[in-house]
């Protein structure tokens, strides 16, 4: 990606004002068929994630020999397209200069073509990761590599930001080769459309067929016959269709995991010997979109702005826990890179080491400039494989019990903990040497409590780190000498450090069904599952909206199939549960107790928790914590989840008295209105959110912001599990997060579990709702500010150095990078322009910096590096 400021282009294509629908193009008929081969990336599914993607770059060389055997520039030349770039990365990587100028000079013949997507990746990606897979594609160009395409396979929808991301990235082609299974596609498959981002560019979209067809028609194993005849109902299909105005067929020569072969040019023969009337043509996908756009831009096809929301987003509730510990992961990720890349600008001090390698004790090394480099592009890595759309084997659900299918998972959730194990290690190295560097400019020797240099087991304060550009006040968990946790509030200024006094330990819990503190009074009634009225005491707002939906705020909802369903997807294939098959019914119920909820308050807080038996499950015990000085509130649920098979279904309900509300939704880039800023036939059931949701009516004052730590998944409106709306239907601010499901037929995992503590915040808003406030929601909720107990002597406190202005409209990412500078990426989040700085006010000598001028929703680069 480059390090300048994003740019709106104005190249784009002319409108065909009054056109109809196909415009001049309408009367042509198919003039020739281009097949495409390549394989579907799968990180996993029909082996294991261990070995495939190793196997995935060995099939590099195989193209490449390949290209060497079926040479020429004929119809039957061998040509083949890399669907997403890591294993050309990973390639390049070992390649020497034979293979890679091998590979150059096929791509620079059109033989080869590789295109922008890193993986073929779900919606939990958010900015930094998106951000990541596009800056990986400078590799490629340097390589002499060019990335005009991306292609997406399988995965049915993609983050509405990823518009604006792909033009920064100098892509602006995309191919969605969706799979049609457990939802729809916005348009008639294939077809053409231009996808408006939120800063108002566009990318041409190619709205594929499924990239299977060429397995299911025989094409991938040269079965020439029933290729030709699938082929030819294919093409006659088209030219039928009043809304194809293209004289080109394109075909998919692939399928999952296929090693390259060339099979697919005796399907080229065989065709071109029957019907040389309609010519097939090897391609690759650049060559198609050479073919496809400019028929594009000469028709009236649909312009579509808003979210592409994934009908198969409901797999990231297939596996909570380890969804939840990626989340933790890309948290800690963040953090380090801030601290990291401040205190390589102000200079580290001198860390103390310890004597255990530890979670608790100081580093025990120092990473060089080029360790962090490598280990920060590690977390990468692991975060995307994670976040790839593979989550299981092929036989997930037909052997759920085999040892592969475990063995599959237990590579797949490798990945997660592979991040967070790795980004929390670089965190706490930050952490440290930001206490050593001294927040006034000195090297200051403290530790941090439990240190080898601490030196005692009187821990007295809390340092806390912000690691963003905003000064922030918020709660912090601390663990302290490995035996406790306790919870304070810190105020920390912008890229700064803060100490605060280690709070005294809460009183006697008592029991109480109502709770009073700071801007909130809260009624508990646990035979109703939670709370049942919470009062927004300034401005006198009830927020809870409970006889409607029958149950209180924070109640475990459980969602299970009623008794003797003749479902299809019951009774004969969980493929079923799919739009053509409305439903099944579900019997919805809510956890109840009858114990009296206990009040514990601390010095900044006081919360209230109860116990309920959710319906076939071990009781839970939900906490809500209100607090003196901060007008948010903390909800935390501590789920049991033993293993069941079966379709079932958990939420978490937030059921907020609004009326007709509109609900502003976080995706990665963007933060977009559900219904009315989605494309068509989207999916209206779920939706994969990143982190924070707006709940408001339009045009009236107040509302709630609302955000998730843990779990990506919500439902609005009410429970939909199984409508396949085509409109969404939410007459109240009811909010569901969507924890767990196992809905599905193949590659998740079939059964359902995830004991663990699920954590929520949010806040009654007095003024309008925005999506600015929503975007600054979310994204303090996946960089919480840093906390650790703290020994030793007194450190300063303050800035850290870093400045960016203003503050209020941007949002940063601090990463030092392996030449030791350090990029200070902003982002707008706004639609008016922003004429930002970065500025260093730190000890030492720092250069870079200066002016960074943002269009609407515009991202721009700044580079710093200290000076000796």
């Amino acid at each position: 990606m480059s390090s300048t400021p994003d740019e709106t282009r104005t190249d784009e294509p002319p409108a065909a004002a009054g056109a109809p629908p196909g415009g001049p193009l309408l009367d042509r008929p198919i003039r020739q068929v281009l097949l495409v081969g390549h394989t579907h990336h799968d990180v996993g599914y029909t082996n294991s994630p261990r070995l495939i993607d190793d196997l995935h770059a060995a099939t590099v060389r195989r193209v490449l020999d390949l290209c060497d055997t079926n040479d020429g520039d004929g119809p039957d030349a061998f040509r083949w397209t890399f669907e997403v770039a890591r294993p050309v990365l990973r390639f390049l990587d070992d390649a020497g200069p034979a293979d890679a100028e091998r590979l150059r000079r096929r791509v620079a013949e059109g033989r080869v073509a590789v295109t922008g997507g890193y993986l073929n990746m779900t919606q939990l990606l958010g900015d930094a990761e998106l951000g990541a897979a596009y800056d990986s594609l400078d590799r490629l160009r340097a390589a002499g590599v060019p990335v005009r395409t991306e292609q997406h396979g399988d995965v049915n929808g993609i983050a509405w930001g990823t518009v604006d991301a792909m033009r920064r990235a100098g892509i602006d082609r995309l191919v969605m080769a969706l799979n049609p299974d457990h939802g729809r596609a916005p348009y008639p498959q294939p077809t053409g459309f231009w996808w408006q981002g939120p800063a108002g560019g566009r990318v041409f979209v190619w709205l594929s067929t499924h990239y299977g067809v060429g397995e299911e028609w025989g094409i991938v194993d040269g079965d020439v016959e029933a290729a030709e005849a699938h082929v030819a109902d294919f093409v006659a299909a088209l030219e039928k269709r009043e809304d194809y105005p293209y004289d080109t067929a394109v075909v998919h020569a692939a399928n999952d995991n296929r090693w390259p072969t060339a099979l697919f040019l005796d399907v080229v023969r065989h065709w071109n010997a029957r019907h040389p009337e309609v010519p097939m043509r090897t391609a690759t996908v650049d060559e198609a979109l050479d073919v496809l756009r400019p028929q594009a831009e000469a028709a009236d096809v649909p312009v579509a702005r808003g979210e592409w929301s994934d009908w198969w987003a409901h797999g990231h509730g297939s596996t909570a826990r380890e969804v939840a510990v990626y989340r933790e992961a890309r948290s800690f990720a963040r953090a380090a890179q801030t601290t990291l890349g401040l205190t390589r600008l102000r200079g580290d001090g001198t860390p103390a080491l310890a004597d255990v390698m530890g979670y608790r004790r100081g580093p025990v090394r120092l990473r060089s400039d080029a360790d962090v480099a490598r280990d920060l592009d590690r977390v990468d890595a692991e975060l995307l494989l994670f976040a790839e759309h593979t989550w299981g084997s092929w036989e997930t659900y037909s052997k759920p019990y085999s040892s592969f299918s475990h063995s599959h998972w237990n590579a797949k959730a490798g990945f997660a903990y592979g991040a967070f194990d790795l980004a929390r290690d670089l965190a706490v190295e930050g952490l440290f040497r930001v206490v050593a560097s001294g927040a006034d400019g000195t090297s200051g020797a403290a530790a941090p409590a439990g240190s080898a240099a601490a030196g005692g087991e009187d821990a007295t304060r809390v340092v806390v780190v912000n690691p963003t550009e905003r000064a922030r006040t918020e709660p912090v968990d601390v663990e302290v000498h490995g035996r406790t946790r306790v919870r304070t509030v810190a105020t920390v200024p912008a890229f700064g450090v803060a100490t605060v006094p280690l709070p005294a330990p809460p009183g006697a819990a008592r029991a109480a069904r109502e709770i009073a503190c700071g801007a909130y009074r809260a009624v508990v009634d646990p035979a109703r599952g939670g709370v049942v009225s919470l009062v927004h005491l300034p401005s006198g707002r009830e927020l809870v909206d409970a006889e409607a939906a029958g149950h209180g705020l924070g109640a475990v909802v459980t969602e299970t199939v009623v008794p003797g369903s003749e479902h299809p997807m019951v009774v004969r294939d969980p493929k079923d549960f799919h739009p053509d098959f409305p439903g099944p019914d579900f019997d919805r119920r809510h956890g109840a107790g009858h114990e009296d909820p206990l009040v514990t308050e601390g010095e900044s807080w006081a919360r209230i928790a109860w116990r309920t038996t959710p319906p076939g499950l071990p009781p839970a015990t939900t906490t809500l914590t209100l607090y003196r000085d901060l007008d948010v509130v903390d909800l935390e649920v501590a789920l049991v989840k033993p293993e069941a098979f079966g379709p079932e279904s958990i939420h978490v309900a937030f059921p907020f008295r609004v009326e007709d509300p509109e609900f502003l939704l976080e995706t990665a880039g963007a933060v977009y209105a559900a219904e009315t800023e989605q494309l068509p036939d989207t999916s209206k059931d779920w939706y994969s959110v990143q982190h924070a949701v707006g709940v408001h009516r339009p045009g009236s004052v107040g509302g709630v912001l609302w955000g998730s730590v843990d779990a990506p998944l919500v439902q609005l409106g009410g429970l939909h599990t199984g409508e396949w709306a085509r409109t969404l239907r939410a007459p109240t601010g009811y909010l569901s997060s969507w924890l767990m499901n196992n809905l599905h037929f193949t590659n998740f995992q079939a059964r359902q579990e995830g004991t663990r503590a699920y954590r929520y915040r949010f806040a009654a808003v007095d003024g309008p709702v925005t999506r600015e406030r929503v975007r600054v929601f979310g994204r303090d909720l996946a960089e919480p500010l840093q906390a650790r107990a703290y020994d030793g002597p007194a450190t300063a406190e303050g800035a850290l150095g870093l400045r960016v202005t203003p503050a209020d409209r941007v949002l940063a990412e601090v990463r030092p990078l392996p030449d030791g500078s350090v990029r200070v990426r902003l982002r707008n989040v706004g639609a008016d322009p922003v004429d930002a700085e970065v500025a260093w006010d730190g000890p030492g000598r720092v250069s870079g910096g200066g002016p960074v001028p943002l269009g609407p929703h515009g991202v721009g680069d700044a580079m710093l590096r200290r000076e000796p």
